[in-house]
This record gives structure tokens, C-alpha cells and sequence, in this order.
């Protein structure tokens, strides 16, 4: 399935952030490409891999992808069976379901670097791929909930964001390119208290690919 950017760039403007679809790079493939968001089919994606190598194990990834993600998920669809009321339950819900699915999505075994348009619209913006990254990683172990690279669908610009809840939906407004999950959950197994740790290593297991894809959906 390919999503047509209209579609894509109107769902994350609106709060929706959907994921791009199609192949990655992994060490251990065990699914098929991934199906449609949780949150049109009701159930939750499989994961795209069993492990991330050194980074994150099987258990790690395990139980954040079948205890927070598909719980999320379950509380989502058990709120929207009704059609009015529980608004802000709602949408938290249906973030974290969007930005769990957008997380494990733009991950990958390999080390890797920006590529073409992204590499050149980071340089662009922050002067350099070394300064976002460590205006990144600042945003990432700054924040309890989530960090990501956006851009915005007003003025075209990227904009590293921090939150932590998944209440505050104007902060993602903007297209997400990056999504790190800064939660406790999302690395307390194999990191323990080192969050610090476990950012720095994420930076190192970008899928630029679907970043790159993700950028050409919104400005192309």
C-alpha cells in the first residue's frame, strides 16, 4: 500500500500522524511489509524485527510493542466505540498508538546517515547533521514522553520537538520525520536507568530510509 502524500501531510497536520509503509533494513526480518495504522484496522502492526542487535533485544521490544503499544491501541478502540465525550483520553490514546507505530518504524539494526533530500534539508536548517543531532539527543533526554524531527506544513521548516505526554497535540503538528519514545518502557530493560545510553544509541539505529520517504511524502 502506498500513501498518497495528500493523504499523509492532511493526516499529520491534523494531529495524525500516519506512518509510511514499504520496506526496511533489518537484521532480523520475521513479518511481512506492514499492514495499514492500528487505528484503521483496529489491530496492532507487527513489529518489523525481532531484535536490534546490540541496541535493543527481543524482550525489550517485545513487551513495549505488546504491553504499551497494543495496550494503547486497545484503549483506543474501547474509547471510540463512543462517538462523543472522553475527548481527552481519546487523543492520547490515538497519539500514542501513531507515534509507538511511527517509533518502531523508523528503526533499523544498521548504523546509517541521512540520505539525499534529508541530509541536505537538516544541513539546511541546522547547519550541519552533527548540530541537529545533538540539538536532537538534548531533546530526547530532556524529555519523559517523546521527542521527534517535524516539519511544519505551514512554513516548510524542521523543528526538533519535545513533550511529555501524549496530551499535547498542537506540538505535533507538525510532519514527523524522526520519532524517539523517551518513556521509561521503551529502554528500561536493557538500559535500566541509563536513558542517556539508550538515546546515543538510537541515534545510531535511524532508518534514514523511511525518514527519507517520509520527508518526500510532505514536500514533493
Amino acid at each position: 500500500m502506498t500513501l498518497s502524500r495528500r493523504l499523509f501531510c492532511t493526516a499529520t497536520a491534523s494531529g495524525m500522524a500516519l506512518p509510511l509503509l514499504g520496506q526496511r533494513h533489518t537484521a532480523t526480518p520475521v513479518t511481512p511489509p506492514r499492514a495499514e495504522s492500528g487505528l484503521l484496522t483496529g489491530k496492532a502492526q507487527p513489529l518489523p524485527y525481532s531484535d536490534l542487535g546490540a541496541f535493543l533485544g527481543k524482550e525489550q521490544l517485545r513487551w513495549h510493542h505488546d504491553s504499551h503499544y497494543a495496550g494503547a491501541l486497545r484503549g483506543f478502540v474501547a474509547l471510540d466505540k463512543a462517538v462523543v465525550g472522553d475527548h481527552g483520553k481519546r487523543v492520547a490514546k490515538m497519539n500514542s498508538v501513531l507515534l509507538h507505530e511511527l517509533y518502531f518504524e523508523n528503526m533499523t539494526a544498521k548504523d546509517a546517515a541521512p540520505v539525499d533530500a534529508t541530509k541536505k534539508a537538516i544541513a539546511a536548517r541546522f547547519g550541519s547533521v552533527d548540530t541537529w543531532r545533538e540539538d536532537f539527543l538534548q531533546a530526547a533526554k530532556s524529555s519523559r514522553g517523546w521527542a521527534t524531527l517535524a516539519r511544519h506544513p505551514l512554513n516548510g521548516k524542521l523543528y526538533n520537538v519535545s513533550t511529555d505526554s501524549h496530551d499535547d497535540g498542537p506540538a505535533w503538528l507538525g510532519v514527523p520525520l524522526v520519532v524517539i519514545d523517551c518513556y521509561e518502557h521503551s529502554y528500561y530493560l536493557d538500559f535500566q536507568n541509563k536513558k542517556a545510553d539508550y538515546v546515543d544509541g538510537f541515534a545510531a539505529h535511524i532508518d534514514w530510509e523511511v525518514v527519507e520517504r517520509r520527508l518526500h511524502a510532505c514536500s514533493s
